[in-house]
């Protein structure tokens, strides 16, 4: 095999897959709803089941209504379409204020070495794709996202994590999480068709170095 081939190959792995309009449509509206849906269940959650029922039931009423008359419609001209991994994390706050009593074990396994780990990831990740913003990074990491050695490097990363907690149970929750992530993107390309838009957005990002500094000015209080 010459070079050549070698190189068409590589180009052939990386181009990429991309979403369908339709698809990106409703990816936006089912991702905003998710996110906007579990927002409004966290903060209600200390509220009566009648008060939460009825805050869920307007906002996603508000997100499904066509054109700008939407809510998604114009949180998408300012922010496009929210993480897939914000979508599955509103989801959980979405169940769990229509269920009063689910079970506590994600809650229990937030200070765990591999919440821990993930976070850091996650918080990384949002640094690298500013720098690349700002154009201080030598490569274009965004454009990386696209591409298959993308995925392949996060699957390895999940794995190794696997590999390290997955013989603890309370683990499995913060694991299945990137791993539903992962399939869905590789089903659907939801939301961009780039990898780094599935796993992070900007707010998601934001929470997770807020929840931080709370964390570690608790500790020193």
């Amino acid at each position: 095999m010459d070079s050549t081939t070698l190189l068409t190959a590589w180009e052939a792995w990386q181009l990429p897959w991309l979403p369908e309009l339709s698809g990106q449509s409703l990816a936006r509206k089912g991702l905003w709803a998710a996110v906007l849906g579990g927002g409004v269940g966290w903060l209600a959650r200390d509220c009566s089941r009648r008060v939460c029922l009825a805050l869920l039931v307007t906002v996603l009423v508000w997100v499904a209504l066509p054109g700008a008359a939407s809510i998604s419609h114009w949180l998408g001209l300012a922010f496009k379409a929210p993480s897939l991994s914000s979508g599955l994390l509103g989801l959980f706050w979405l169940v769990k204020a229509l269920r009063p009593s689910p079970p506590d074990a994600i809650g229990a396994a937030g200070p765990a070495p591999w919440a821990t780990a993930l976070g850091w990831l996650a918080v990384l990740l949002g640094w690298l794709l500013l720098l690349d913003l700002l154009a201080l990074l030598p490569v274009g990491f965004y454009d990386w996202g696209f591409g298959t050695p993308a995925l392949a490097a996060v699957c390895l990363l999940l794995l190794a994590g696997w590999l390290r907690w997955g013989a603890e149970p309370a683990a499995w929750y913060w694991l299945a999480l990137p791993a539903l992530v992962l399939l869905l993107f590789v089903l659907t390309r939801w939301p961009s068709g780039n990898l780094w838009d599935a796993l992070l957005d900007p707010l998601l990002w934001l929470v997770l170095q807020l929840r931080w500094l709370w964390a570690r000015r608790g500790r020193r209080a």
